[in-house]
């Protein structure tokens, strides 16, 4: 699709497993979008579907009227704005940043105060979907943003999602959503690990579990997403690597430590995924946690193992 040089300029960095296809939507929306990645295979990538490679962020944000960040954690996201080469002093007067990666919430109400002093907006915009959401466009975004930024922003946002939720005006809400779904995922991620294990270690036909919980009160989003994946041992390369849920169970537990509120199931299972990224796993697919209930167990694995 031709791009329409009234729509907002945006600049996109981050063009991962996720950031990709959430950059190439929004070329087919109409936004002519400028993107940079640390990767150069990620933006050849992208510009098959005409989004213009950048040479660093300063330079994708060259005049934009919209940033879009979808990198790793806070250090990128602060380093993206305001490291060497400064993305958000090359962006357009009164310009937004939508943030979109799973951040800190401490890390977010930051941003926004130093992106004011220079004029500038921030959309807290955290997002669930998975890469499919993202390929689809129906990604859930959780936004935290006075009400008349997000309307403004409201065609961007539905370029990348299809449920856009207004969670509250301060920045920071957002992300509080965020939170709470992060929680569940890594939550049922090891319960999931949990189930196929002791299934195996009854003797039942992974591929028959699969499909009976599939139809189940037991089911869950997780279970259907990664459970796949820990049945064919899809554990590289990573469509989601497991250091990214480390880090946002870390996020949780920290929110939950500072407020004094007790999570024990969340507690528990972040020391499944530190015990999981004490094997060496955190650069392999997060569904590895079914290798780590084996090892735990002793139960061993069916089919092809990872050393």
């Amino acid at each position: 699709m031709q791009t329409d040089s009234s729509q907002k300029h945006i600049a996109f960095i981050g063009l991962g497993v996720m950031g990709r296809p959430m950059a190439i939507n929004l070329v087919r929306a109409g936004f002519p979008v400028r993107g940079f990645d640390v990767n150069p295979a990620a933006m050849e990538a992208v510009a098959a579907f005409g989004v213009t490679p950048a040479a660093n962020p300063a330079d994708a944000a060259r005049g934009a009227d919209v940033l879009i960040a979808m990198v790793v954690n806070d250090a990128q996201t602060r380093d993206v704005l305001f490291g060497e080469g400064s993305a958000a002093a090359a962006l357009a007067p009164n310009a937004t940043v939508i943030g979109m990666s799973t951040m800190s919430r401490a890390a977010v109400i930051e941003i926004t105060a130093q992106l004011a002093e220079r004029g500038l907006r921030y959309i807290d915009a955290p997002v669930s979907g998975g890469e499919i959401g993202a390929q689809q466009a129906t990604l859930s975004i959780m936004v935290g943003a006075p009400a008349e930024v997000l309307e403004a922003h409201l065609p961007v946002l539905r370029a990348m999602g299809k449920n856009i939720y207004h969670i509250g005006e301060r920045p920071g809400d957002g992300q509080a959503m965020k939170m709470i779904n992060q929680l569940l995922v890594c939550i049922h991620n090891a319960a999931a690990a949990e189930a196929l294990v002791f299934a195996q270690k009854l003797g039942l036909d992974a591929k028959l579990v699969f499909e009976v919980i599939g139809n189940s009160a037991g089911n869950s989003w997780m279970f259907q997403n990664r459970g796949a994946r820990m049945i064919e041992r899809e554990f590289e390369p990573p469509k989601s690597a497991l250091s990214i849920l480390v880090k946002d169970v870390g996020i949780v537990m920290g929110e939950a430590n500072a407020a004094r509120h007790p999570l024990v199931l969340g507690g528990l299972t972040q020391q499944l995924y530190h015990l999981a990224a004490a094997q060496g796993w955190s650069h392999l697919d997060d569904s590895i946690l079914i290798r780590l209930m084996e090892m735990l167990t002793g139960t061993s694995a069916a089919g092809q193992d990872v050393s």
